[in-house]
């Protein structure tokens, strides 16, 4: 490494230049990857806070949350019936605004700890009161208590008994989906892509992110070979004076690493500051995944290019150092 951390020093405008390149990538993608699974959380919050261990549709070679219906008949021993839907929310002052409303029945204990009972429990976010009266889907409602914010296809969730969800949703069936402790249905993750839109939103994002990791190997590749072009008079001098091919791949190797390493986490924290700025005003979520995974992952193909970019060091002659041709 010796060699490696000379060059460093000695260039500090180039490798500068791919530090800031490399930590605006990982910037990128650290922010995208950070949005993908916030918008995801606003979709399945609420399901995944419920740890059903498998959901069950009344029709399970087409899936849908919007068009499966749950009948009496459909319920089993430990099944709990869960309905689903998205009204309009009407306050005593005229305001409306858009609600998931999830339908469970009476003494279900709800993710909060609350125990529903003939009244709804509405997310903090809606910013309602105990006792306050809506109008739900054009249903009378009181509510009876608040919970933790959660949501459902991006909306905050009005939790509600059975029997107003149904009066809600204007429909006589026990639910959409059953919540089964026998694991006959498909498991919860899996039931996501029976969400509306959120397959495509996902996938979407997922390949942005893709087309992200391949940019950046192919610049971190770019960069460096063409920084192994510009040295290679002082390699063939390291190599008429005894350097190995060897010594020094790895020592560019090293160096790779290094200023990879550095961009990386410039890129990482900069992200992780922005994401904090952000709070709640976008749905961004930072957790070890969405902050260590991907720089991770842009600093190992980082170092796979410099493989590849390298491998030219081993056909430099020593003759170049007196004027020679390779």
């Amino acid at each position: 490494m010796f060699v490696g951390l000379r060059e460093i020093g000695s260039a500090k405008g180039r490798f500068g230049l791919i530090i800031g390149v490399v930590g605006l990538i990982t910037l990128l993608v650290v922010m995208l990857t950070g949005l993908t699974a916030g918008l995801g959380k606003q979709n399945t919050s609420a399901l995944e806070a419920l740890e059903p261990e498998s959901v069950v549709f009344s029709d399970m070679d087409d899936p849908s949350y919007t068009t499966s219906r749950i009948d009496s008949a459909d319920v089993q021993a430990g099944d709990v019936p869960l309905g689903t839907g998205q009204t309009l929310l009407s306050r005593e002052d005229g305001t409306e605004e858009s609600v998931a409303i999830l339908g469970l029945p009476e003494g279900t204990t709800l993710p909060s700890g609350d125990v529903l009972g003939d009244e709804v429990i509405a997310s903090a976010s809606l910013g309602l009161e105990v006792g306050e009266e809506l109008t739900v889907g054009g249903a009378p409602m009181t509510v009876g208590g608040t919970a933790e914010d959660l949501e459902y296809s991006h909306s905050p969730v009005l939790w509600a008994p059975t029997a107003d969800w149904q009066a809600a949703m204007h429909t006589d069936a026990q639910g959409t989906v059953l919540l089964a402790s026998d694991g006959r249905g498909m498991p919860l993750e899996d039931s996501f892509n029976a969400l509306p839109a959120y397959g495509s939103e996902q996938g979407s994002l997922l390949m942005i992110q893709g087309f992200l990791y391949i940019i950046a190997a192919l610049v971190i590749v770019a960069f460096l070979t063409v920084w192994t072009m510009q040295r290679t008079r002082d390699l063939a001098i390291l190599k008429a004076i005894g350097a190995s091919n060897g010594y020094l791949r790895k020592d560019a190797l090293g160096q790779s690493a290094i200023v990879l390493g550095v961009g990386v986490l410039v890129g990482t924290g900069v992200a992780v500051g922005l994401g904090r700025l952000l709070g709640g005003a976008v749905p961004f979520t930072l957790t070890t995944l969405t902050t260590v995974g991907p720089p991770l992952l842009i600093w190992a193909l980082g170092l796979a290019g410099a493989l590849f970019a390298t491998r030219s060091i081993t056909k430099v002659e020593p003759q170049l150092a007196l004027g020679g041709i390779a």
